[in-house]
């Protein structure tokens, strides 16, 4: 059972609502508390189920570059890389955006958006609940920071009741101001073994011509960078963590559309023998209806945030209306 920071409306308390329409996807965030709409089911053909497509679906590529010495000629920051990478999306059908590492470990690594909204409402719980606080210790060396970046310890609360934390090591991470940073960027990793990311078993089809091997992040390595970044900042006056994030991090109204689709929103499924299903959207079509939020929204509304605007990372919205 989830803890109460993380529950959604079940499909019967949603169909209690009022039933309004919406013009698209990207409109659902515009539902009111009491209001829900039905969207037909959206998962791509062509996939056998949501989970094949988030494996194996099309992806929004970040730039990549040749080697390190091109990345930090080029000098972007990740959210600059991202910004240009969102804002020319043309369709929603996104399983994620990836990027390139340039060190031994030359896997691909791959974020959703979903894992994305997950680790910012994970990092928001641990601020939010007594006790519930992300434990860390960093290790950034001087010298091997500089060269490997540093790694951080961590201990996560779970999103379950009476499960245990997840307990693992980032490794990679951005800490130092130095030109090489903007390639140090790209080799983060983890040794995080959860569930969602130990049978996340992905062979690619036969005309593909990557290798299986893909490192996916998930929602607790997210909230562990997030709070790196938060403790790097008050601690040390060390921005570079958060100007080296490879993780999207959403605005409040991006906050605010997620919360809507778990909580206002019921997919039709198509008719079985003349009966018409309804059932919460699942995986795939919440990643699917966060591009949707992009595309027609940008990159900078849906995951810029801006204090002025936004508020505090760790003070979201994240309690369903």
């Amino acid at each position: 059972m989830k803890k109460a920071f993380f529950k959604e409306a079940s499909k019967a308390q949603i169909a209690r609502k009022t039933k309004v329409k919406v013009a698209s996807l990207a409109d659902i965030v515009n539902l009111k508390a009491g209001e829900f709409t039905i969207v037909d089911a959206f998962t791509p053909e062509g996939y056998k189920d949501a989970r094949k497509f988030m494996k194996h679906g099309e992806e929004v590529r970040v730039r990549r570059f040749r080697s390190s010495g091109e990345a930090v000629r080029y000098g972007k920051t990740p959210v600059q890389l991202r910004e240009d990478a969102f804002d020319a999306i043309r369709g929603n059908e996104f399983c994620g955006y990836s990027f390139m590492p340039f060190a031994r470990d030359r896997r691909k690594r791959k974020v959703s958006l979903t894992a994305c909204l997950e680790g910012a409402r994970l990092f928001a719980y641990s601020h939010q609940v007594r006790g519930a606080g992300i434990k860390m210790k960093a290790y950034a060396d001087a010298r091997r920071a500089r060269i490997e970046g540093a790694e951080a310890v961590a201990s996560v609360p779970s999103r379950t009741e009476g499960h245990d934390r997840h307990k693992f090591k980032l490794m990679a991470v951005p800490i130092v101001d130095i030109p090489e940073k903007y390639a140090l960027a790209f080799n983060l990793g983890s040794d995080h073994a959860c569930g969602a990311k130990r049978f996340n078993i992905r062979y690619r089809y036969l005309d593909d011509k990557e290798s299986s091997g893909v490192v996916n992040f998930c929602s607790h390595e997210v909230a562990v960078y997030l709070e790196l970044v938060q403790r790097e900042w008050e601690q040390n006056k060390n921005i570079v963590p958060l100007q080296m994030c490879m993780f999207a991090i959403p605005s409040q109204r991006t906050v605010d559309f997620y919360l809507r689709l778990e909580n206002n929103v019921l997919i039709k499924d198509k008719a079985e023998k003349g009966k018409e299903a309804l059932r919460k959207p699942n995986l795939a079509e919440k990643e699917i209806a966060l591009w949707e939020f992009v595309r027609q929204y940008g990159h900078d509304a849906a995951f810029f945030p801006k204090s002025s605007r936004d508020g505090s990372l760790r003070k979201y919205r994240w309690q369903v209306e």
